[in-house]
């Protein structure tokens, strides 16, 4: 029989780790020859960005570098969750549970 309580418990603990890890990881993604750096957390959330000098010269090149550079992070933290979950997850794939229910 299934003790739901500790099914709970279980999830409840495993929320808070990964609460907690996606709130100290730190991703970098740069763009132009890290002409631009950004630093995500795992909450994608930006926590710094450095701006070479020489990139203020050209304003458009500017927006497009920040951009790329915070896809790149943004990218890079999909990865890092993905493969955290799976990982905390024993390698259960629970992306295709919607097709076992027709969805």
């Amino acid at each position: 029989m299934i003790d739901f309580n500790d099914l709970m418990q279980k999830a409840q603990m495993f929320q808070g780790k990964m609460k907690d890890d996606l709130e100290k990881m730190r991703v970098q993604g740069s763009a132009g020859g890290e002409m631009v750096k950004v630093v995500v957390n795992g909450n994608r959330e930006l926590t710094s960005i450095q701006i070479n000098p020489e990139a203020l010269k050209d304003p458009e090149m500017l927006e497009d570098m920040i951009l790329s550079a915070l896809q790149s992070a943004y990218s890079q933290v999909n990865e890092k969750v993905q493969d955290q979950m799976s990982g905390m997850l024993g390698g259960l794939d629970f992306s295709q549970i919607g097709k076992m229910f027709g969805a």
